[in-house]
């Protein structure tokens, strides 16, 4: 009876601790967005945060307002620290795969302000 019982316990943690992993893809999208969060620093009044969606597109949310007062220097600043930083993200979380990359900001309700794009 006590085996039984060790045998469930120890079936039962391994269910619970297996559907607590995160999915691969959820860790690899995890990754990608914390790799992302120094430009939400660096950029506060700008950038609000990342999404994405799908696989190969990073989905910039942005304050329309913030974005249309800011420099164009800085503006092309944003645009380019986000494609390199969401390009070495990617390609680090799907080693030796090819793609085209998109980084599409947009503001708070959805609207797509612009779209950067880059190979791998």
């Amino acid at each position: 009876m006590n085996e039984a019982r060790l045998t469930l316990a120890a079936a039962t943690i391994v269910l619970v601790t297996a559907c607590s992993a995160p999915a691969p893809k959820q860790q690899s999208t995890d990754a990608e967005i914390s790799a992302m969060m120094p430009l939400k620093r660096q950029y506060s009044d700008v950038v609000m945060g990342f999404d994405v969606h799908p696989q190969t597109t990073l989905i910039v949310s942005v304050d329309l307002q913030q974005y249309i007062e800011t420099d164009d220097e800085t503006i092309a600043a944003i645009r380019r620290d986000a494609v390199g930083r969401w390009r070495a993200a990617w390609i680090a979380a799907h080693p030796h795969q090819h793609a085209i990359l998109h980084v599409r900001f947009i503001d708070f309700i959805g609207r797509k302000v612009v779209t950067e794009s880059t190979k791998v």
